[in-house]
């Protein structure tokens, strides 16, 4: 190729970069200003002062939730959810993680998970007061969203002391459950009692009155049906299905993250913050009025999910 030709494929090609570039930043620009608010994304921290355990580097996950945090407060966010299993066990463990959650700039809510309970039986009756969820599920709304939180330790074999009344029905439920086969059957998940389901289905209701759409935030995935779902998935299940205002079931629990879609609604399980092979696992979830975008840090992937509701 003699210097003239050169020059002129030199000339193309850069116009043809510069053009090509000019459009992904129009696209990119044209998103950005489209999105309506985001929210930080955190589960399974599981900290304790202990040992390393296969993947589960217990102590590492104050260095990763900092990492997080910091991560977070450079953004602007609606809010942070935790989805739950804030330490892996004993009651003194929360000090630390929480003095982290604590220097964020934004509002935390935290999820109860399974682990919370893994701690000194005189302390039980303490963890919602101390995680700031005393009644283990609430809602609230941000950009005319409503975002639910539920509480699957209600039903639950370690969430009530030893011999207590709720610790014996709870008991009778599981060896029922047992007598069925059911794979869910384990003592480190739970289900949402019967005044918790009323409650959602008239906060389902509503939304769909009011035109809103709804985000639900739970310890326990509905799906898959790998022994990590909730007890009571199927029944949770129905009662989604019978509402079109329902988007997004987003979970913790189950350490290596899923995902899938069941009847319009995204079934999202985030990774464990405890087994990040990376420097941290979290995510930034861009709401937009046509999709959820879930930007994956660390060990976490990208999702993004078309709101069709």
């Amino acid at each position: 190729m003699d210097k003239r030709r050169f020059l002129i494929f030199l000339f193309f090609a850069i116009t043809s970069f510069q053009f090509t570039f000019s459009q992904d930043s129009g696209r990119k620009s044209e998103s950005q200003d489209n999105k309506l608010f985001a929210f930080g994304i955190i589960a399974d921290v599981q900290y304790a002062d202990t040992e390393k355990a296969g993947k589960r580097d217990y102590r590492n996950s104050l260095t990763k939730l900092e990492k997080c945090i910091t991560e977070f407060n450079n953004h602007d966010l609606a809010f942070i959810i935790s989805l739950g299993d804030l330490i892996d066990r004993n009651y003194d463990s929360y000090d630390k993680p929480l003095a982290i959650l604590g220097k964020s700039k934004t509002p935390v809510y935290n999820v109860i998970g399974n682990h919370e309970f893994s701690v000194e039986e005189q302390y039980k009756k303490e963890i919602r007061k101390r995680l700031n969820n005393r009644k283990g599920y609430f809602d609230f709304e941000a950009g005319n969203m409503v975002f639910i939180v539920l509480d699957g330790t209600a039903l639950s074999t370690f969430a009530h002391v030893k011999g207590s009344k709720p610790y014996e029905l709870v008991m009778a439920q599981y060896e029922e459950m047992e007598k069925q086969g059911l794979n869910n059957t384990t003592t480190w998940n739970g289900g949402i009692g019967e005044k918790q389901y009323k409650w959602l289905r008239k906060r389902l209701k509503k939304a769909e009155q009011t035109n809103r759409k709804v985000i639900i935030f739970c310890h326990w995935p509905l799906l898959p049906e790998n022994g990590t779902q909730l007890w009571n998935n199927r029944a949770v299940l129905d009662l989604l299905n019978n509402h079109n205002c329902v988007i997004a079931w987003i979970s913790g629990h189950h350490h290596a993250g899923h995902y899938e879609k069941a009847a319009n609604i995204h079934h999202l399980t985030i990774n464990g913050m405890v087994e990040a092979q990376k420097e941290s696992s979290f995510g930034i979830m861009e709401v937009y009025p046509d999709r959820l975008w879930l930007k994956g840090y660390g060990d976490q992937k990208d999702y993004n999910l078309e709101i069709v509701r």
